[in-house]
């Protein structure tokens, strides 16, 4: 079938166009190094040459954490103080099913009710804060001073936790326990703390709607993953073309240093800007400021083209890529 030839030149004037706009976009939205370094003041806080610390108190993980593991951990451990959490897909159907014959339970209820996680249940009733299906509690701590908290029985602003006797300021490391098989076992293992850390920080986001993680990877998707790559490594189809790279969030490190304001902050501001506001930075160890914050970014300012609630999301989206979740 032979195209009309009025057809063929608006077709190619709109490839142009296309062109044209993305060749735009790089070179102003996605500004590199070259382009925007004589127009901004370095800030203190700007990127060293190194990004690793030589030496930490964290045993950060090696692979990727999972808050499907740290279920279990968690129900061993933490339920019989902080309650149970149900997903918003479990709490449908325990809504929609729990007066109903077992034959006709789901999966999911089913499984729910085999690990005796059903609501009402005397044995999970919380008895202390905070409540992990509200998001505010974790947007100004980071994972890896939940870690610290859990494992050591305190964090850097001085708060206790209660470890395994009940004491304040007595950690879990060695103590804590993983439900396997029906059988405690005491593991001795710093991944089942940070299963149990991710876990609890995906509470907000795995109880907020079914439908909660697929509208964060959304905004992700559509978004960032052109730059950051699918799985967050920073190798997307664009990453090549900026200077500097794009950053890895697999990079477990840097991320469990990394506060959920600061990220919606950053995501906010892009790569343009000059000084990071007071509020913003005490929210982040001087360590991690001074480590981990680049501020020659080619991202472009997100507050302008995303709503709040999508920048939220987004920053739902950048940490469900360091964590395996439900």
């Amino acid at each position: 079938m032979s195209m009309n030839p009025n057809r063929t030149s608006i077709v190619l004037v709109m490839m142009g166009l296309s062109i044209l706009l993305i060749s735009v976009a790089c070179s102003e939205g996605l500004g590199t190094q070259k382009a925007t370094a004589a127009s901004l003041a370095q800030s203190s806080a700007g990127a060293p040459g190194s990004i690793e610390p030589v030496t930490s108190a964290v045993p950060y993980p090696l692979g990727l954490p999972s808050a499907l593991k740290g279920r279990s951990v968690y129900q061993a451990n933490c339920a019989s103080c902080h309650g149970t959490y149900l997903t918003a897909v479990e709490k449908t159907n325990w809504e929609a099913q729990k007066n109903l014959p077992q034959e006709q339970w789901s999966e999911v209820t089913q499984q729910l009710v085999k690990e005796n996680r059903q609501p009402n249940n005397p044995l999970w009733e919380r008895k202390v804060n905070p409540d992990f299906y509200s998001a505010d509690w974790r947007f100004e701590k980071t994972p890896g001073e939940l870690f610290r908290l859990i494992e050591t029985g305190k964090d850097r602003f001085g708060r206790l936790h209660p470890g395994p006797s009940g004491k304040m300021g007595e950690g879990w490391k060695g103590a804590i326990k993983d439900n396997r098989g029906g059988q405690l076992v005491a593991t001795g293992d710093p991944i089942a703390i940070w299963n149990v850390v991710f876990y609890v920080w995906s509470r907000s986001i795995a109880g907020a709607s079914p439908t909660r993680f697929t509208e964060a990877w959304n905004v992700y998707s559509q978004n960032c993953n052109v730059c950051h790559g699918t799985l967050g490594k920073g190798d997307g189809p664009l990453h090549k073309t900026l200077q500097p790279l794009p950053f890895n969030f697999q990079n477990y490190k840097a991320m469990a240093e990394t506060t959920d304001t600061f990220l919606y902050w950053r995501i906010s501001e892009g790569g343009q800007w000059t000084s990071i506001p007071e509020s913003i930075q005490r929210t982040m160890t001087p360590e991690a400021l001074k480590l981990y914050v680049h501020q020659w970014s080619s991202m472009p300012a997100w507050k302008g083209i995303l709503t709040e609630q999508e920048r939220w999301l987004a920053v739902d989206g950048v940490r469900s890529r360091t964590y395996e979740h439900e």
